[in-house]
């Protein structure tokens, strides 16, 4: 029996995959604002066939706290949502404490030693009085206070950028339950990463007969309708 070809077969498992437009436009969106592709985002937002109400009008806001958090202007992100969304962190204790622990890790990252410490011990903060499930974290980011350069430290992870990408992508889910609107799921998640991943494995394989996604062009949305719909 002749072997089957690998390029072949996966243009039939691809035209054999079904799945709704709007579904679609959604998952897009949503993990475009949560992944950073602002540009990407405003764009698919104006000329998808969404429903503005199944967006809310939050994505500019959304967007904004994002960065900062991104960028490590942690208070300054926890201003804005406090005043754009006035009960976010009092309904959502785990948020409250990530984001007060990301705000000690900058503090370490900028070497204020003694500021992290008062603010660690602060009511402020209210890391003195963590969840029992939040200890083992908290336990973590105090530690990098025991070494010169933290970012070498066993707990060097929290000082990497994408521990922040973490904190910012659990702050835009939040948001969104907040809002009542639609949070992107763990599983529609994984499916965007897999593919772009299965992209990078069949190009290492030297299967070329396959329409690849790219985000970061223009044209995304149209690439994305083509990979989905075309056999």
């Amino acid at each position: 029996m002749a072997a089957s070809n690998p390029n072949t077969l996966w243009a039939q498992r691809m035209s054999s995959f079904q799945i709704k437009q709007a579904d679609l436009n959604r998952l897009v969106m949503n993990y475009l604002i949560t992944e950073g592709y602002q540009e990407a985002a405003q764009r698919f937002k104006a000329e998808s066939s969404l429903e503005p109400s199944s967006l809310g009008d939050s994505i500019d806001d959304r967007v904004r706290i994002r960065n900062a958090v991104r960028s490590g202007q942690v208070k300054y992100a926890m201003d804005l949502a406090n005043r754009l969304y006035p009960q976010l962190f009092e309904t959502n204790n785990y948020m409250y404490f990530h984001m007060q622990q990301l705000r000690l890790i900058e503090l370490i990252r900028e070497q204020k030693v003694e500021q992290a410490l008062d603010f660690a011990q602060s009511k402020e903060s209210g890391l003195s009085e963590v969840h029992s499930d939040n200890i083992r974290e908290m336990q973590r980011a105090l530690a990098l206070l025991a070494f010169d350069k933290p970012e070498e430290s066993p707990f060097g992870d929290l000082m990497k950028p994408a521990y922040r990408l973490q904190v910012a992508g659990e702050l835009n889910n939040a948001i969104l339950k907040y809002e009542g609107g639609e949070v992107v799921q763990p599983k529609m998640m994984f499916l965007i990463k897999l593919i772009l991943w299965a992209q990078d494995r069949l190009e290492m394989e030297g299967i070329s007969d396959y329409r690849r996604i790219d985000l970061e062009t223009p044209d995304f949305e149209d690439e994305i309708k083509r990979a989905f719909q075309e056999g």
